[in-house]
């Protein structure tokens, strides 16, 4: 799966448990809610998917009401309304009938995952996806296991813990092979494409990003669940010059931002995608403003960044944007991304103390931010050379720093350090801790 995207069938969606009553009410509704979700009517899905949430068959004895409800979630989730569908997975997590079925906890713990990464929380989202996954495996509610899967290879991706991300990327390949009925497709896709990048290089990445925006049901899929993933692969081709696949993927994502006029999340979305074809640095501050995903606005913040400072040796105005795309990328505690962007603000010789402010907090008395990460990478399983790629340095300044981190917490070696880790980082306050708030603005 890693080597190849393969091409969804139409009717390949998520689908909910299904009814035993062949007439059931809810049932034929959450159909018709998949139909047009399917084909990007999204505001009359999630009206089909609130209707049949009220329908209250009690034909089959399922509780068809708590399926419509975990679809009506994702389907918020998808647009980025993330405030709602924390409120409604929180009243379906609490309601009797859910706490009554170990299956049904299950499935709204994973479902909650998925919100709280859609609200940029990855400690949450990566704390609740385990705890699914473990109470899924307890019930046999395997159905399910993807969501957690996918929440979980993306937050150890955007960690910088590429061992965990390829042992969750197995584990959703697992998913597809079995069908199970939660699997999303795109998202997975996407994911799959930002892992080969990180670990494979850019010409593998390239050509599974050129597969996924050559086809609108993939394309379709990204933008109504993934608001970052469209600018994401955009900008992967335009950096190897194939203008065709990255223009391509934006003429329909246009499209079908024209057919949703209400979806903040596809606009912004397109308007960044669009913004990069174009190089249009007013269209990326356009799309700063009006992204709704903590994410892909930090992304759009770098991207000014680096539209400001081209050519140029220094640059306070872009200095000034990257600050505030590593304080978002901070906050959610993505330092992979964290990590970039401080090599770019390295770049373009920004001061130690502008630089300072945005690096990940060390939680360990006595370690620097650099050592910090440094030593949670390694104990993590990654080389040095792993290390430096993942943080932007050269593999002697890793050795550098490690050598110190040793002498610090008084351990000779690599295996010494992960063993203790656990107990050193105990109490420590995470990358999160000391961060400026995530810029407020009306997206995801």
């Amino acid at each position: 799966m890693v080597g190849h995207v393969r091409e969804p069938d139409a009717c390949e969606e998520p689908t909910l448990p299904p009814c035993v009553a062949l007439d059931c009410v809810t049932a034929g509704i959450l159909t018709r809610a998949h139909e047009r979700w399917h084909h990007g009517r999204l505001r009359e899905a999630i009206a089909l998917a609130e209707q049949a949430v009220e329908a209250d068959c009690g034909r089959c004895g399922r509780p068809c009401s708590v399926y419509a409800g975990l679809l009506l979630t994702l389907f918020l989730v998808g647009i980025r309304q993330v405030d709602e569908a924390a409120d409604l997975q929180r009243r379906l997590h609490a309601s009797p009938e859910v706490q009554d079925d170990p299956q049904l906890v299950a499935s709204t713990t994973l479902v909650g995952a998925k919100v709280a990464l859609a609200a940029g929380d990855y400690a949450d989202a990566a704390a609740l996806a385990e705890q699914g996954l473990r109470l899924a495996a307890e019930t046999g509610q395997t159905a399910w296991t993807p969501v957690g899967n996918l929440v979980l290879a993306t937050t150890t991706l955007r960690r910088g813990d590429l061992c965990a991300a390829l042992h969750y990327s197995a584990k959703l390949e697992e998913d597809a092979v079995f069908a199970r009925e939660m699997f999303p497709v795109g998202q997975s896709a996407w994911a799959i494409v930002q892992l080969s990048e990180a670990g494979k290089g850019r010409d593998k990445a390239v050509a599974l990003a050129r597969e996924l925006l050559g086809s609108q049901t993939f394309t379709r899929r990204l933008l109504v669940a993934e608001p970052a993933a469209v600018p994401w692969l955009v900008r992967l081709l335009l950096r190897v010059g194939e203008r065709g696949p990255a223009g391509a993927g934006v003429r329909f994502a246009e499209r079908l931002a024209a057919e949703n006029p209400d979806v903040d999340s596809i606009g912004a979305a397109v308007l960044h995608a669009a913004a990069l074809l174009e190089d249009d640095l007013d269209k990326l501050r356009r799309a700063a403003e009006s992204h709704t995903d903590p994410w892909a606005r930090a992304s759009v913040l770098e991207d000014i960044g680096v539209r400001l400072c081209a050519g140029q040796e220094e640059s306070p105005e872009a200095a000034g944007y990257f600050e505030r795309a590593m304080r978002a990328y901070t906050h959610m505690g993505s330092l992979r991304d964290a990590s970039r962007v401080m090599s770019r603000l390295r770049g373009i010789n920004a001061s130690p103390r502008s630089r300072g402010r945005c690096r990940p907090r060390s939680g360990i008395q006595g370690l620097t931010d650099t050592e910090y990460a440094v030593a949670k990478l390694v104990s993590q399983g990654l080389t040095n050379s792993e290390t430096a790629e993942q943080m932007f340095l050269s593999r002697h300044t890793v050795a550098f720093h490690l050598r110190r981190v040793f002498q610090k917490v008084g351990v000779k070696s690599r295996l010494e350090l992960a063993v203790m880790w656990n107990e050193l980082d105990t109490g420590s306050a995470g990358p999160a801790a000391d961060a400026a708030p995530v810029l407020s603005g009306s997206r995801t």
